[in-house]
């Protein structure tokens, strides 16, 4: 999907609160803002929102001089949600369907992005019950059925502390040969292979990158080998709205699991600001497909 005007106002405030995690100087703050505003027009706007906010957020980095400025915060979410893993993990295996109720805890989680939402916000969406969280777009029943006989999955994570959910889903997946995709170099509190190994994932399967620094991911330069990983796996499940943005257009199948937090994001799927969607992408395989089972029938 293609960014529009909405983003710029986004980016600004990306831009900000990476400057808020670095100094509490606004007049630096100002100085960064109006930095960013001078970058934005030489910057080719005919991309996703992701690949823009990659741009102007390492353009940011590289004004305040840093590498990292949400370190601190991704490893306080990360043994924020190792705290509860077990509790959720009950609630998961009591649950009627263990992997639905999985996904549900994992798009709870997906409200953790600390380049869209404030600390209190997350604090008050993980407050409410993931059970009775409702689906916008409701895709589950075209995952389970591919699935079925699936061989290798490829699974690619999001962001920090959600990884934890994200952990409980993979031990849900009954798929032999599991993949966990993360960011090669940090981001944001994307997931990186330091995260996964503070939260255990590794021991459920292969950990791999995209093969280039990034948000979510933008095929035309992923590397060679997780270009096949994606081409071969089975299955697909992408996790987040960055993942969304930049494989929407995707040729193969992919079941995307995000929640919409943006009014652009929310506009371009149909649903409200803050919806919960599981949608099997491209979006029009999936109309020819449920064509061709009426026809069947």
């Amino acid at each position: 999907m293609q960014a529009s005007a909405d983003c710029i106002p986004c980016i600004l405030s990306q831009a900000l609160r990476t400057a808020r995690r670095v100094t509490d100087d606004p007049w630096l703050h100002r100085k960064l803002l109006f930095a960013v505003m001078e970058y934005l027009p030489s910057i080719n706007f005919d991309r996703t929102p992701a690949e823009l906010s990659y741009d102007c957020l390492r353009f940011a980095n590289k004004h305040l001089g840093v590498t990292d400025p949400f370190k601190g915060e991704k490893d306080a979410y990360n043994s924020k949600m190792l705290a509860i893993e077990n509790d959720m993990r009950k609630d998961i295996l009591a649950a009627a369907d263990p992997l639905l109720a999985a996904l549900k805890f994992a798009l709870a989680g997906n409200m953790i992005d600390l380049g869209i939402i404030e600390t209190d916000q997350v604090e008050t969406e993980l407050a409410h019950d993931s059970a009775e969280l409702e689906l916008a777009i409701d895709d589950y029943a075209l995952l389970r059925t591919e699935l079925k006989g699936a061989r290798s999955l490829l699974y690619l994570l999001d962001n920090a502390g959600e990884v934890v959910c994200d952990k409980l889903v993979v031990e849900q997946l009954d798929v032999p040969d599991i993949t966990c995709a993360v960011r090669r170099s940090p981001i944001i509190n994307d997931v990186t292979r330091e995260d996964i190994e503070e939260v255990g994932l590794a021991r459920l399967g292969k950990i791999v990158d995209i093969g280039a620094d990034a948000l979510g991911v933008p095929l035309s330069v992923c590397s060679g080998e997780f270009r096949e990983i994606f081409d071969s796996a089975d299955v697909v499940i992408a996790k987040g709205q960055a993942n969304f943005e930049t494989l929407d257009t995707a040729e193969r199948p992919i079941f995307q699991v995000l929640r919409a937090k943006c009014d652009h994001i929310a506009g371009y799927l149909g649903v409200s600001r803050g919806a919960a969607v599981i949608v099997r992408t491209p979006r029009q395989q999936q109309a020819q497909d449920k064509a061709g089972e009426q026809q069947a029938k």
